[in-house]
């Protein structure tokens, strides 16, 4: 039997999970929660093997929450259930360990699949972010330290230094655009959604030196 606990904010998505789950033999909500105080705590006195994490929901925004479920002494494996798009967005929790990264707006027994698989010890990827992974060439097995070309880590620590992108294109002699375009590029491979998180992932990440 797979324990499940499901870490959302809205309480009709945990009563829909609920009646998902148990209409499987093989899995059972141990607990539910509305934040991610509130799972941490849950976890903390329930045994679980699989949390259904929403990052929308009170505290649980960015792969840091991930990070303090995982620093639990008997961390479970997590599937991130949100509204967020299988882009971008996913990269950083695929990369922090999340098992899988799943829209709600997908087909339930895709959720189902995910929590079985991921309690195997695997991965799940849909489709959709399969596509996407293949489409940016983004191989989230590699290291924060293999990312980044040499150029665009010099792109990186000018942003940490407070630079700005025509800062960076008139001391490099090249164009604004160019240095946009470097931005784009490492915030696809990172997951970064601005400058401010480009530097905090490579601070976090020992990247910086």
């Amino acid at each position: 039997m797979i324990r499940v606990i499901l870490a959302d904010d809205h309480d009709i998505v945990r009563r829909g999970l609920r009646q998902l789950l148990g209409d499987s033999s093989d899995l059972q909500v141990v607990g539910e929660a509305a934040s991610l105080d509130e799972t941490l705590e849950l976890i903390g006195r329930v045994p679980c093997d699989v949390v259904v994490l929403d990052i929308g929901m009170p505290g649980g925004n960015g792969p840091h929450a991930v990070q303090r479920l995982q620093a639990l002494e008997h961390a479970p494996r997590i599937v991130v259930f949100t509204m967020y798009n299988e882009d971008s967005h996913a990269i950083g929790y695929l990369r922090a360990g999340v098992g899988a990264f799943i829209n709600k707006r997908r087909p339930s027994h895709e959720l189902l699949e995910a929590i079985r698989r991921v309690h195997a010890g695997g991965r799940y990827i849909t489709p959709t972010l399969a596509e996407y992974l293949f489409e940016h060439q983004i191989d989230v097995q590699k290291g924060p330290a293999d990312l980044l070309s040499d150029r665009e880590m010099d792109v990186v620590r000018a942003l940490a230094g407070g630079k700005r992108a025509t800062e960076i294109a008139s001391e490099w002699n090249i164009s604004a655009s160019t240095v946009n375009t470097y931005v784009q590029r490492i915030k696809t491979k990172i997951g970064a959604r601005t400058a401010v998180e480009i530097v905090d992932y490579a601070r976090t990440h020992g990247m910086l030196g």
